[in-house]
């Protein structure tokens, strides 16, 4: 065995799952397990150190209506044995604060290579592997968020990663991100959650109290997997292609914690907090809330992609999720009973233009259920509405899309994801070409970049390191989208507008890695990065963070006066006369 890097302490952990509702392929599924709490890893004395283990092992499975079995081979971060039945692997959940150092210890247990060849831009090496911690606004060298990281089969590679003191809370996630394989590995379910634990002045006190559930969706497509199996260099992927029984062409299922359609229990009027974080090879994904038996459910957003948005919780009716999204939401219903989350999956369109053929996005199936909450019947005094707040925000998420409003001269850009065999081309400044190890350009560290993008419809628009706040051009009639929102991967719906990302360029310098997070895609060439340049810690000259605001409305009604509305500053009060306030501000 290899070992990179000073070695450390580690220990090695294998994650056991609950079993599986059984309902693979039908689209009312019969729930039965409880939901799966992932085994989570969290800092101590402000250390978080664990070993990830990545091995090989069969799924097998019993389908509910038919009875008929299946069984193929596949990947997994600390896998229970060699098969594993009716339930997927799901990596740790690692969860640390602001200013803390993570150590993780990357273990590859895979066979070996079948051979040499390692062509740019094609499917090879099956064995290799690396980590890339999507969401985190981390260093992209070594020894942190390093996607060029080779960790052959048998070797392994420390990786610390320094937290910067003033990075924001949030639900992120990590993932294998080798240029040759990513799909596979991603595909076979090589995931795991991260979480930023919450600072107290970050968060209102009601918001920081409720109860919590946390959820890895994979949207999973076996039969996909073996023709990608097929692609690779050396004769293909030996082990993805051996020993698979009982799959058909088109089979996918949907998985919540390595579980198909399990259960949770909430508790009736009371809020609870849910973080999402969604993986799939090609698909985006409608997310609802279904409340078939009128048990007085409503959703909210909180999230997207790790950030809060502004004047959270907001009214929430769909989620969009392309691969790499996450969105955190809190839930209420006011009856007992049970209600769903179900999706409904779509793909982009064609050879050039995304899976699914030329012309645009097609749906790929009616919606199913993603996973059954029980609300339990309590006779406790319901919750009234949450604390409207936007939160604490560092130097590197405050507004930037405005030059004027906000004080900043942007440095301006194209992107777009250009039609190109094998999925798309990164064209920027209109230089278009197939990923070949050289730099598209230059940003400086300290800048504020302001890019018109397009090809967004088709591919997911990912970029490491720096997230990106949507400018003032949003239209979208279903809200989700909204000027000033914050995303690291954006997949335009086609009846939402929105043409231009905006993102200040912090602290951070060396490679900005940014592709297409149709993982294919990015494997055959949809991928490119910049060079930061400058000096390390450079930040925007004049931004500073700012302090949480709550928002709330008083009630007055006892008194005959007028409604009025007012904002807390954490630290102290400023109050405001309600029509002050934007109504979106005072939606709860």
């Amino acid at each position: 065995r290899v070992q990179h890097a000073p070695s450390m302490p580690s220990m090695r952990r294998r994650t056991r799952f609950g079993a599986l509702a059984l309902a693979l392929f039908a689209p009312a599924a019969a729930h039965a397990a409880s939901l799966h709490e992932m085994t989570e890893v969290s800092a101590a004395s402000g250390v978080l150190t664990t070993t990830i283990v990545v091995d090989e092992y069969t799924a097998s499975f019993t389908e509910a209506v038919s009875g008929s079995a299946f069984s193929y081979k596949t990947r997994g971060y600390n896998p229970l044995g060699t098969t594993m039945t009716d339930r997927m692997a799901v990596g740790p959940t690692l969860r640390f604060s602001a200013g803390d150092t993570v150590k993780v210890t990357l273990d590859n247990d895979l066979a070996a290579n079948p051979g040499t060849t390692t062509t740019m831009n094609s499917m090879h090496s099956p064995g290799t592997t690396n980590l890339h911690t999507h969401g985190l606004h981390v260093d992209s060298d070594d020894p942190q968020d390093n996607v060029y990281v080779t960790v052959a089969p048998g070797e392994t590679w420390e990786y610390t990663y320094s937290i910067p003191s003033d990075h924001a809370a949030g639900t992120h996630w990590y993932h294998a991100h080798f240029h040759g394989n990513t799909a596979l590995q991603v595909g076979n379910g090589l995931v795991g959650v991260i979480v930023v634990k919450d600072a107290n002045d970050e968060i209102p006190t009601d918001l920081a109290a409720l109860s919590e559930l946390v959820l890895m969706v994979q949207k999973l497509e076996p039969y996909k997997i073996q023709q990608i199996a097929g692609e690779f260099q050396d004769g293909g992927d030996g082990w993805t292609q051996s020993g698979n029984v009982g799959l058909s062409d088109g089979d996918s299922y949907w998985t919540v914690n390595g579980q198909i359609n399990p259960t949770a229990t909430v508790t009736q009027n009371q809020w609870t907090r849910v973080r999402v974080a969604y993986s799939s090879l090609e698909s985006a994904a409608d997310i609802t809330l279904v409340d078939s038996d009128s048990l007085g459910c409503e959703w909210k957003l909180l999230a997207k992609d790790g950030i809060y948005v502004d004047n959270a919780p907001r009214a929430l009716t769909t989620a969009h999720v392309a691969p790499g999204n996450r969105f955190d939401f809190v839930v209420k219903c006011t009856s007992a009973g049970t209600f769903t989350l179900a999706a409904a999956a779509e793909a982009g369109g064609g050879p050039g233009g995304g899976p699914g053929g030329p012309g645009g996005r097609k749906l790929l199936q009616t919606a199913e259920t993603l996973m059954t909450f029980t609300v339990s019947a309590s006779d406790a005094t319901a919750a009234g509405d949450l604390t409207v707040f936007t939160p604490k925000k560092p130097v590197y998420l405050q507004d930037v899309y405005d030059e004027t409003l906000h004080s900043v001269t942007h440095v301006s850009h194209t992107l777009n994801f250009a039609r190109a065999d094998g999925g798309c081309a990164v064209s920027f400044d209109g230089a278009s070409r197939s990923y070949n190890g050289v730099s598209h350009g230059d940003m400086p560290v300290g800048s504020v970049q302001a890019w018109q993008i397009s090809g967004n419809d088709k591919h997911p628009f990912h970029i490491h390191i720096n997230s990106f706040q949507l400018g003032s051009d949003v239209v979208d009639a279903s809200g989700y989208y909204q000027t000033g929102d914050w995303h690291d991967v954006f997949y335009r719906p086609t009846d939402v507008t929105a043409s231009k990302i905006y993102f200040p360029v912090d602290q951070h310098t060396g490679k900005a890695v940014l592709h297409c997070h149709f993982l294919e895609h990015e494997d055959k060439g949809c991928m490119a990065y910049l060079d930061i340049t400058g000096s390390d810690d450079t930040r925007v000259d004049g931004k500073t963070a700012s302090a949480l605001i709550e928002t709330f409305v008083e009630d007055n009604t006892a008194t005959g006066e007028t409604d009025s509305a007012a904002a807390r500053v954490f630290g102290g009060f400023i109050t405001l006369a309600a029509a002050a306030i934007p109504a979106a501000m005072l939606a709860a």
